[in-house]
């Protein structure tokens, strides 16, 4: 059984994504899952947003709390004689891991102010939902303070 031969000082190759390995798929699920949650979040569709931010907080703690699948190891009899090279990790995975975690974070957060916003100013959506006439529902705007009037008033 031959390896091949890297120059002196190079690093192996980088390992790669395995998809038959459920912990890289459980990361790249998080990316994947956090990036479309924070989508959804700024787009204003809340329940799915939550939905995807907590699958994809899920999936990235799991990841990174998972075994690598065996034979991926870095210990010094994988890399060739000679080579002066540090070992690279053998966590491909965490990467797109904590990418995903943050990703979900965000979005979660995204999705707990909106909710917030809603409960604390419940009077104002209510008049607002309620109102039968564009006058009754200009006349909601004095539920609001006045520094949230510009932001949270639909009729300036």
């Amino acid at each position: 059984e031959s390896t091949p031969s890297l120059p002196d000082g190079a690093n192996p190759p980088a390992p790669k994504f395995d998809f038959s390995d459920p912990v890289q798929r459980r990361a790249r699920y998080a990316l994947l899952g956090g990036a479309w949650a924070l989508f959804f979040a700024l787009i204003g569709w809340s329940e799915v947003a939550l939905l995807l931010g907590a699958l994809a907080l899920y999936w990235g703690i799991s990841s990174l709390r998972g075994k690598p699948k065996p034979g991926t190891s870095t210990s010094t009899s994988d890399r060739p004689a000679g080579t002066g090279a540090t070992p690279r990790p053998a966590r491909p995975h965490a990467a797109s891991a904590r990418g995903g975690i943050i990703a979900a974070g965000v979005a979660l957060a995204l999705v707990a102010s909106t909710f917030t916003v809603h409960l604390v100013y419940r009077d104002y959506y209510t008049c607002v939902d309620d109102a039968l006439t564009q006058v009754s529902r200009d006349s909601c705007g004095k539920l609001l303070p006045a520094e949230l009037r510009p932001l949270l008033d639909t009729n300036g």
